[in-house]
């Protein structure tokens, strides 16, 4: 296991860290680090380039018969649900449309955040509601910084799985009183690059904005500790979806270089 901090000035925005991060992982052994630590000063900034390798991405998605990276985004903040009227009321929107069509598995993260099962025996426990109470009353009241998390492992189900486990275990929010920015901090115990960690980027940052609105705060900054990230290949089924080594490299080289180019244009 290692320590890896990526270099801040390279990571400051979500598109630009997951492109140098990812450039990390293709010069490493076996395509894979331990211990990466990413640290992104401005979550909700984008550029046109950084538009493009969204779209470049989603498209190697896409031909390889893979979520697209809203479909990832939104399994941590349905963005498109959010109708601003607080936390309450999106979560009775997507628990409508989670019964409706997404039962399988373990659930998803909005799902946890939002309907985290009762060990009394009482209602589901909204902790984003919860946890938005919190961070308004520390606006108000006596001001904590270290009480602040949505949960998502869960070891009375998942401890002893393989397989079919969520890879985000734990998000911290963290408030700043001086400046009254919230950072937020999320611990991932393995990430996938290619097929979900610019999806779930995204959505950190969607769901890293919707909080700070509705406490009060102003959006600091988003920091991700993956304690394993691969820059995996995918044999496919029957052939389909199937990419290699060669195709991960070409992707970020492709990604390195619309940043590169559209810059300089």
């Amino acid at each position: 296991m290692y320590f890896n901090p990526m270099d801040v000035t390279l990571t400051r925005t979500p598109v630009r860290a997951w492109v140098e991060t990812a450039k990390a992982l293709r010069d490493a052994d076996g395509f894979h680090l331990g211990g990466v630590n990413v640290h992104i000063q401005n979550p909700t900034l984008m550029s046109d380039q950084e538009i493009a390798v969204i779209r470049h991405v989603d498209g190697f998605l896409r031909a390889h018969k893979q979520y697209p990276i809203s479909t990832v985004a939104n399994t941590i903040f349905p963005q498109s649900l959010d109708h601003g009227d607080g936390a309450e009321a999106l979560a009775e929107r997507y628990m409508r449309v989670f019964e409706r069509a997404m039962k399988t598995g373990w659930g998803r993260y909005f799902q946890r955040f939002v309907a985290w099962p009762n060990q009394k025996g009482g209602p589901p426990i909204n902790q984003l509601a919860v946890l938005i109470d919190m961070l308004g009353e520390a606006r108000t009241g006596v001001f904590h910084t270290e009480k602040y998390e949505l949960v998502v492992s869960d070891p009375a189900r998942l401890m002893r799985n393989v397989r079919n486990r969520p890879c985000l275990s734990l998000v911290e929010l963290k408030p700043e009183k001086n400046t009254n920015r919230l950072h937020i901090y999320a611990t991932y115990r393995n990430h996938y690059y290619i097929q979900k960690t610019l999806g779930n980027i995204l959505g950190l940052a969607d769901l890293q904005a919707f909080i700070a609105r509705e406490s009060g705060f102003e959006v600091g900054t988003l920091t991700l500790n993956s304690t394993s990230a691969n820059l995996e290949t995918n044999s496919g089924k029957d052939g389909v979806g199937k990419w290699g080594k060669n195709d991960v490299r070409q992707l970020i080289t492709d990604c390195d270089e619309l940043l590169i180019n559209r810059r300089a244009a």
